[in-house]
């Protein structure tokens, strides 16, 4: 044991030695020659390899390891090669490894020639860099990579729009109720060729409904529907359309792009922002709340556009009354509103109002289908019904005209997603808002709370200026996905996703939105056999809650079926839902409807991105009508004490939950099909 431990230390002496400029004493020099020669791959007078040739101890490779980590030139080219932090210690171990394994020649070669001091420690740097890109092939690209997550410069993205500056951009600031949006209107309906852009499928409606009354031949377009006044299906001259679905390479006279505001949604502002960037109309007119006010003329300028606002005011008055309800909802008068953050509580609320007095309840709340929803505005609206009371969630802040006299908030805590959270002073004001309209037979807005405590919070929150918008929303685009995908073919979706938001620059003007859904609809698709990369992109895009289970199965369904180039009928989609269907007598029942419903919705906005395989549109159409009908007979019939007395679950029930559907190998191929015919 002493003899190894002498060799072992003898050859770090040795490579201290060759390795430093110390001046050692000259007795100590000639013996750390004298080793050198016995390690050395000299060869010897008689031709054969000298002693010790070719062997390379492992605490040698270590030592040498070690100092290069300490190399300044070896940081200096990591840090160019981006190989840092928890990338650099993945690369360094498993490098170790291979050079203690000593399998490869040319590497153990290189530590040898280091160890003798024909070759500098750097001389390990290229098998350390070629071990590294075949470990992690990112490295070869990664500067390309970084290019094309460069987002920092967004205005440049849009050349046809940028090709007709300057545009005019007028921004229409005022609160809800100041008439803001029916200014800019005039302008959509004279001009030869216009474009509206809203967030919801009701504004949308609701302007292509205003412009065929005012005889304006106009289209609507949105991402489950398209309707078009020509009967061959060409292309009005207006169009009306939810602000994902803008043509940003058509050129317009007058474009409008409604709720500017949202352009700082976290989950859709990068919508508006490119709807703002890239619109190629001459003059573009946005609504909104004076907070976009400075971003707008900003983003105006960056662009090369001239700016102006036009500022409006209330049209009816609007006050927070002295007393609240103190829990009485006895105290309800006809034209109120009570504003609840759940279904549970909704529910809960309508059921008091109805039991405690003589009115009836209509009930607007964002899971409703959007028809839905419009009808239960319009019992509420109309002075014949006798649904004089509304309960509703904040989805009444916009895309809905009600004849409220008067809000009165039952809480002023959300949930906005990821936690319970107070309202915001923008949020506060968007639901206030809603309390008196123009030319309705409440001339004034009232705002009050069921609990007293929170009086005065209100008055606070309206009180309160609004925070100036600071950035606007960027997205991931499939231009993006495809060059990440050409450097990295072999890595998946959601890999790509991951790294996209490690890479990505965006500038002080901007952020990128949150992209938790898309990742996780990308793991869902990501295992799908035969589905293209861009396929899986479409289908992140699309309308879905993951949350759900029978949405998530419906999804895994319809992207199995496409991967396998099959037709989805009706027929398929009866068979993933609960069908016939049935009044539902609970609110577990009502929220599996509501599922049903948005999966007909998810099988109609596919059949726009996959008409080769989503054939039976109008007859899923008709499903809706039937299942619209159902849940409108619900909400009209007494089961609310049912369902207050009743546990309430937001998970759908386990026996009206169908596990995903198994590919029947009998079905007819779309490919085979075609062939037949041909």
């Amino acid at each position: 044991m002493k003899i190894l431990q002498v060799v072992s230390n003898t050859q770090l002496f040795h490579q201290l030695y060759r390795t430093s400029k110390l001046i050692l004493p000259s007795s100590t020099s000639s013996l750390m020659n004298s080793i050198h020669r016995y390690y050395s791959n000299e060869v010897a007078p008689d031709n054969t390899p000298a002693r010790g040739t070719n062997i390379l101890q492992s605490s040698v490779i270590k030592l040498l390891l070690k100092e290069l980590s300490r190399n300044k030139e070896f940081k200096r080219k990591l840090r160019l090669h981006n190989i840092e932090d928890d990338l650099l210690t993945q690369v360094s171990i498993k490098f170790h490894k291979r050079a203690l394994a000593k399998t490869d020649t040319e590497l153990t070669n290189a530590f040898i020639s280091v160890r003798d001091g024909k070759d500098s420690l750097m001389a390990i740097w290229p098998f350390f860099l070629r071990f590294a890109v075949k470990k992690y092939p990112l490295l070869g690209c990664i500067n390309d990579l970084m290019q094309h997550s460069d987002f920092r410069s967004p205005i440049s993205w849009y050349e046809e729009s940028r090709s007709i500056a300057p545009r005019k951009i007028v921004y229409h600031a005022g609160p809800t109720n100041s008439g803001k949006t029916y200014h800019a209107l005039h302008k959509f309906f004279k001009a030869e060729k216009a474009i509206y852009c809203c967030p919801l499928r009701l504004l949308a409606h609701e302007i292509y409904r205003k412009s065929l009354n005012e005889n304006v031949r106009c289209d609507l377009v949105t991402g489950e529907e398209r309707l078009f006044v020509d009967p061959n299906g060409f292309s009005s001259q207006h169009v009306s359309c939810t602000v994902e679905m803008a043509n940003i390479s058509e050129h317009y006279d007058i474009g409008i792009i409604d709720e500017i505001q949202m352009i700082k949604d976290d989950t859709r502002g990068f919508a508006w922002t490119r709807a703002l960037l890239g619109l190629c109309a001459y003059e573009l007119h946005v609504c909104g709340d004076p907070s976009g006010i400075e971003l707008v003329k900003k983003l105006a300028k960056l662009c090369g556009d001239d700016f102006e606002v036009q500022r409006y005011d209330r049209l009816v008055p609007l006050s927070v009354q002295k007393d609240s309800f103190n829990g009485d909802l006895s105290k309800v008068t006809k034209g109120d509103c009570v504003v609840a953050f759940s279904r549970k509580e909704l529910f809960k609320l309508k059921y008091n109002i109805e039991c405690n007095t003589n009115h009836k309840c209509a009930i607007i709340y964002g899971g409703l289908p959007s028809v839905t929803r419009a009808r239960q505005a319009d019992l509420f609206n109309d002075p014949n019904s006798d649904y004089n009371i509304l309960v509703a969630s904040d989805a009444i802040g916009m895309g809905l005209n009600l004849n409220i006299k008067r809000i009165i908030f039952s809480s002023l805590k959300k949930f906005d997603g990821l936690e319970i959270s107070e309202l915001t002073p923008s949020h506060a004001r968007q639901v206030a808002g809603r309390a008196g309209r123009f030319s309705s037979d409440f001339n004034k807005g009232e705002i009050t709370t069921l609990s007293v405590d929170d009086l005065q919070n209100i008055q606070k929150l309206l009180d309160t200026p609004i925070e100036p918008i600071q950035r606007a929303g960027l997205g991931l685009t499939w231009s993006d996905i495809e060059l990440f995908s050409y450097y990295l073919p072999k890595a998946s979706f959601a890999d790509i996703l991951d790294l996209f938001s490690d890479l990505v620059q965006v500038g002080n003007n901007f952020f990128i939105c949150r992209n938790e859904e898309f990742k996780k609809v990308a793991t869902i698709v990501d295992s799908v056999d035969g589905l293209l990369l861009k396929e899986k992109y479409i289908f992140c895009l699309a309308p879905v809650d993951h949350r759900n289970p029978l949405m998530a199965s419906a999804l895994l369904t319809f992207a199995t079926y496409v991967g396998k180039r099959m037709h989805i009928t009706d027929a398929v989609v009866v068979n993933l839902i609960p069908y016939p269907f049935n009044v539902p007598d609970n609110e577990d029942q009502l929220y599996t409807m509501e599922a049903v419903y948005d999966i007909l919705d998810l099988y109609l906005w596919l059949s726009f991105r996959f008409p080769d395989y989503f054939v039976n549109y109008h007859k899923v159409i008709e499903l809706q009508k039937e299942l619209e009908a159902v849940i409108s007979k619900c909400l009209a019939s007494n089961w609310s004490s049912k369902m207050v007395s009743g546990s309430v679950q937001k998970n759908i029930q386990s026996d009206m939950v169908k596990a995903p559907l198994k590919i029947d190998e009998n079905i007819v191929d779309v490919d085979a099909t075609i062939t037949v015919q041909a």
